[in-house]
């Protein structure tokens, strides 16, 4: 038994790892990764899953935001906008996810990341934006409100959806767009965690604690390399990812059912 618990421990570790990293390169991404790793390496329910990811992704990113900050990669006006848009949402998807079907639920994450693919894939074309442009309040309070909706009922923070918005509504850099979305999605994944109390005293916190810990040192890392990396390429490599654990999510919901 404790050579099993001490390989659990390495796995929630790397875990973490891989979450605190794609986090603090691309600005998104934590919870498709998160979402998964608890579903089927260790055994939680989707509820259970999508809750305990909101508490990985909370802090990685808020960790992975100060050196983003340093560098004056933040806009907290636009972030604070996001956030207190996306309450309304995400406190809606907080109440509608536990009268879903867990394979529903499963296929219906599955879908949100093949859309943060498709998105991840278009951020990754095209030339890179140059300052920022003016956008009508409703563009801005769908788009807030969308991705709460996403948070509250899959427990995302919604990265993958902010950063394209950023970029494309608001007309961020790249670099600028992902330290926001940081931000933003600390802010989302609190408050849809705080929404679901409910539910936390069915969940052995053991384990995400674990996983919190490598979330927090690969966020911090991967966040003061970021400039050494090609921020496109990583796009792209991040886009295939997620298509590919899409495919594999869906086909174990319908082949096997749900954990």
């Amino acid at each position: 038994m404790e050579g099993a618990t001490v390989v659990i421990i390495v796995e929630a570790l790397i875990v973490g790892l891989a979450v605190g990293a794609i986090l603090g390169l691309v600005g998104a991404g934590g919870a498709v990764l998160a979402v998964p790793a608890f579903l089927y390496l260790f055994d939680f329910t989707a509820l259970q899953a999508t809750t305990a990811s909101l508490a990985v992704v909370a802090v990685a990113a808020a960790f992975g935001a100060i050196p983003r900050m340093r560098l004056g990669q933040v806009r907290f006006r636009q972030a604070l906008l996001f956030w207190v848009l996306g309450v309304a949402g995400t406190l809606a998807g907080t109440r509608i996810a536990p009268h879903i079907p867990e394979t529903a639920l499963i296929a219906g994450f599955a879908l949100v990341m093949v859309g943060a693919a498709f998105a991840m894939w278009r951020k990754g074309s095209g030339p890179e934006p140059v300052g920022t442009r003016e956008t009508s309040l409703w563009l801005t309070v769908v788009v807030a409100s969308g991705v709460g909706l996403l948070t509250g009922i899959f427990g995302v923070g919604g990265g993958f959806l902010i950063v394209p918005a950023l970029v494309l509504v608001f007309g961020f850099p790249f670099g600028v767009a992902a330290g926001t979305s940081l931000v933003i999605v600390a802010l989302n994944s609190i408050t849809a965690l705080v929404f679901r109390a409910d539910t936390w005293h069915d969940i052995t916190w053991q384990l995400p604690l674990v996983v919190i810990v490598g979330g927090l040192i690969g966020s911090v890392i991967a966040s003061r390399a970021n400039l050494a990396v090609s921020q496109r390429l990583l796009e792209r490599a991040f886009a295939g990812l997620l298509v590919l654990l899409a495919v594999w999510m869906v086909v174990e919901a319908l082949l096997l059912g749900p954990q």
